[in-house]
């Protein structure tokens, strides 16, 4: 997980990267948009905020990659720095206490040596007898001021300590403040990052709502078109069907006329076997013409059913068959 997370904030970075630097290279008048895996921009200010998105997700990245885990990156108390920060306070407390110590210490042998002084005053450079108790005075007071001395090379000592301590407190605490201000600086970037995920989420569904709504329409209208089709194909196959008949009909009934010509001509009495023919002929005739208008009103029927626009139905009924017209029985 520790390796799988920064590869793929990486990748992100660096998809956002060509995108951004693609959409500012390639946006112009004649081309107002770029895509790229699904997503695009189509001003040069979106391929801005793009790049933007990108050197943030390859800041968290390597960030990331540093510390470990998200929590670690964007968790607000520095560890280190505050241990480090009790620690210097904690040995500045101790020497405080040691140089109040020292003090101390040190104004107990300013009064002792101060009542040496007074003892030696008032005892006198006379009295023999009381040599031996001045010089082990002098002695005690040597004694101490050596330990004085000693103890004013270890204040000094000590103050320098308290010194270089000082001052990498300070410099802790500007360190703790600068790291403060990049983890909040961090923390208004995830902001800004969460609210350009929740305007692009809301602009991606936008989008697909759109497109959904787009495709279900041209599903509709090509169910629609296939259905004309279709109905226009039935239309167009039963007009030739109704052409082909009307053609053998015509041709038929040519014939027929044709043959009662001559049998009329060739007529010499009614009651002969060509009047028999000749009726036949009629009944003949008649009857195809029965079918070419029952096939011209089945064609009509099935052209006026379809929602098909009126010229085109004025079209198909100049390529059809022209109108029937009955011809008296003689």
């Amino acid at each position: 997980m520790d390796k799988v997370v920064p590869l793929l904030l990486l990748a992100l970075g660096l998809g956002a990267a060509h995108l951004g630097i693609a959409g500012l290279v390639k946006l112009r008048p004649d081309k107002p948009e770029f895509w790229l895996f699904g997503l695009g921009v189509r001003t040069r200010f979106g391929a801005v905020k793009v790049l933007f998105v990108s050197l943030a997700l390859l800041f968290l990245a390597y960030s990331f990659h540093k510390k470990g885990s998200i929590t670690q990156i964007l968790k607000t108390e520095p560890t280190d720095l505050q241990a480090q920060y009790d620690q210097l306070a904690a040995r500045m407390k101790e020497t405080e206490k040691l140089i109040g110590t020292y003090k101390s210490q040190m104004e107990t042998l300013n009064r002792e040596k101060e009542d040496c002084q007074k003892i030696v005053s008032r005892q006198g450079l006379g009295l023999a007898d009381q040599n031996d108790v001045v010089g082990e005075l002098r002695s005690s007071l040597d004694r101490r001021q050596k330990e004085l001395a000693d103890l004013q090379g270890s204040l000094t000592r000590l103050r320098e300590q308290m010194g270089l301590l000082q001052r990498a407190h300070e410099q802790m605490s500007q360190s703790y403040n600068e790291t403060k201000e990049k983890v909040q600086q961090l923390e208004s970037q995830v902001d800004v990052l969460q609210n350009e995920k929740v305007s692009l989420k809301a602009k991606l569904e936008q989008t697909l709502g759109q497109n959904e709504a787009e495709i279900k329409r041209l599903r509709e209208e090509n169910s629609r078109l296939k259905s004309l089709y279709r109905d226009e194909e039935r239309r167009a196959s039963l007009l030739r069907q109704g052409l082909v008949l009307r053609e053998a009909n015509d041709w038929t009934l040519e014939q027929e006329i044709q043959r009662l010509a001559n049998l009329i001509a060739a007529q010499s009495d009614l009651s002969s076997p060509r009047q028999t023919d000749i009726s036949r002929s009629l009944h003949r005739i008649s009857q195809v013409l029965r079918e070419g208008t029952a096939l011209t009103k089945q064609a009509k029927a099935a052209d006026s059913s379809s929602p098909g626009s009126k010229s085109s139905q004025t079209g198909q009924d100049k390529t059809g068959s022209p109108p029937t017209t009955k011809k008296n029985n003689p």
